[in-house]
């Protein structure tokens, strides 16, 4: 649960910072590219947290007998 909160904030932070860098810069090739990392970004960590908890629910389940 510690790495999706710390995820989920790294995550906040690059989207702000890289959003901010966008708009100050303001040309529409790097906006395009903020947001397609954003975009990537934002899949992959749904996908890992995803497959986080299913290998906390398998551990905390331990073996069926």
């Amino acid at each position: 649960m510690d790495n999706i909160i710390t995820g989920a904030i790294a995550v906040a932070m690059f989207l702000a910072f890289a959003g901010g860098l966008a708009e100050s810069i303001g040309e529409i090739p790097f906006i395009l590219i903020v947001i397609i990392v954003g975009a990537m970004l934002c899949i992959d960590f749904y996908e890992s947290a995803k497959e986080g908890l299913q290998q906390e629910r398998n551990k905390n389940a331990g073996p069926s007998a």
